[in-house]
């Protein structure tokens, strides 16, 4: 079965609409938190594997990446979002979401990189018509509301048509020295074809179907091959650039 490998595994994953497809069928033995969460109880020994936000993966020392499939974008992904009443070349202050270092730390280098400017960044907890950053279904659930008078910036987007590389949000990562780590990345695998071969189950199951088979088939871009990796690499560049990791960094591991 494809589940042998994982047998006994302490898995963890973040609880978005976007990560079901590669957890299709392996759900009941998941532990669900949001990034920061996820990645804490990971550094801290209390997951095997986790489909970990790739700024914490990044910071592992000899964590092995699994290659083949990953959440990532090509394009617009709705889910990771600036939002402002003002463009963004007049924002002053936004309002982080704490919950995804990688999406906060890409939003550093979109601001300081591409658009060149570095408003305040504070975590704390936004007000109505506060310049602010999204992510996840939160996200999602914004687009649906009225967006009247509001400026939205996709973070994907934004990175694809500034370094004309995808951009990779999260990808399953095995902690350091995890026996049979290929025979569990190749699993995982096997769990995320089942998956996207089920994207229009997984959709008639959530609150807006038509909206989330879209999402689901036409925002997430799934494929991690040489693109997503020179994707990762060149933000993994801009983060020791930019002084948000280490500079001397280990070299990723993928398995």
């Amino acid at each position: 079965m494809i589940e042998s490998a994982l047998c006994g595994l302490r898995i963890g994953s973040v609880p978005y609409l976007n990560a079901k497809p590669l957890l299709w069928g392996i759900e009941e033995g998941i532990d669900f938190a949001v990034p920061s969460t996820l990645s804490d109880a990971f550094n801290a020994g209390k997951l095997d594997v986790a489909l970990l936000p790739v700024f914490e993966a990044l910071q592992v020392p000899g964590a092995q990446i699994v290659e083949g499939y990953a959440i990532g974008a090509i394009g617009p992904v709705t889910s990771v979002i600036l939002v402002s009443h003002e463009p963004v070349s007049e924002i002053q202050e936004i309002a982080l979401d704490p919950a995804s270092r990688t999406s906060v730390s890409l939003l550093r280098i979109l601001l300081r990189g591409k658009f060149h400017t570095q408003p305040s960044l504070v975590l704390r907890e936004a007000q109505a018509d506060d310049a602010r950053l999204i992510i996840g279904d939160p996200a999602l659930a914004f687009r649906e509301g009225s967006t009247e008078g509001w400026h939205i910036m996709d973070l994907a987007e934004e990175w694809v048509r500034w370094t004309e590389l995808p951009f990779v949000f999260a990808a399953w990562t095995l902690r350091p020295g995890l026996p049979q780590a290929k025979d569990i990345a190749e699993a995982l695998r096997a769990v995320a074809r089942r998956g996207l071969a089920a994207r229009s189950e997984i959709a008639a199951s959530q609150p807006h179907p038509e909206a989330s088979l879209r999402y689901l088939e036409h925002a997430i871009h799934y494929s991690f091959g040489d693109r997503e990796k020179a994707g990762l690499a060149c933000y993994q560049e801009y983060l020791g650039a930019y002084g948000l990791i280490p500079a001397d960094r280990t070299p990723v591991c993928f398995v």
